[in-house]
């Protein structure tokens, strides 16, 4: 069986990947960020948002017509992740995309759609902090607790603590064989997310 995945982080500027899925094997087709809508343009609360929604879905729209997917991933919204303005924003994006799968629900096409939790993507596709990470998480709290704000490791190269979108980046990286920094975080959500389903409906 062959299908072909359109996954979508959505936000003001949504990360997206599309893979093609046949004989229990991935090939990844595309993936980017699309143009992030900067600014509120039209109206007042909460037209303001709806017209940004629908500005933001129309990239999507793009996406959509040119990969023809037949199926969608989908990351969900969750209470607290973002402030207020963005989690507004990423709310009214989803009823958008809503909307699209009833219009297209009636048209007959019912798109077979899967919307994953972060934890619950994270946690299929792997996403743990690896020793070297934990290592260095280590070295950067111990230097803190000493008053040193520039932390170096022992060949004196400056580091930082390693969060969630680093090991998000890393894994992506690992799956994909990209070599995604971590500006390009929205990108690698969306390709862990289409590995998330493939790893769930196709691999398993």
């Amino acid at each position: 069986m062959k299908s072909r995945i359109l996954a979508l982080d959505m936000s003001t500027k949504t990360g997206y990947a599309v893979i093609d899925v046949e004989d229990g094997q991935f090939r990844l087709v595309d993936a980017g960020t699309l143009p992030k809508e900067a600014e509120f343009t039209l109206g007042q609360y909460p037209v303001n948002y709806l017209h940004w929604a629908r500005k933001c879905f129309e990239h999507m729209q793009v996406i959509i017509d040119l990969h023809k997917p037949d199926e969608f991933v989908i990351e969900e919204t969750a209470k607290g992740s973002k402030n207020n303005m963005s989690q507004k924003i990423v709310e009214f994006v989803h009823a958008e995309t809503a909307l699209f799968f009833e219009r297209t629900d009636k048209f007959g096409f019912n798109y077979p759609r899967r919307y994953y939790l972060t934890e619950e993507w994270r946690r299929i596709v792997g996403c743990l902090m690896n020793k070297e990470e934990k290592k260095q998480n280590a070295e950067v709290r111990k230097q803190r607790k000493k008053g040193i704000k520039v932390c170096k490791d022992k060949d004196g190269k400056r580091i930082g603590l390693i969060g969630k979108k680093h090991v998000n980046v890393r894994r992506a990286n690992e799956v994909y064989g990209l070599n995604l920094i971590l500006k390009d975080e929205d990108r690698a959500d969306a390709l862990l997310l289409a590995h998330a389903l493939y790893l769930e409906k196709y691999k398993g």
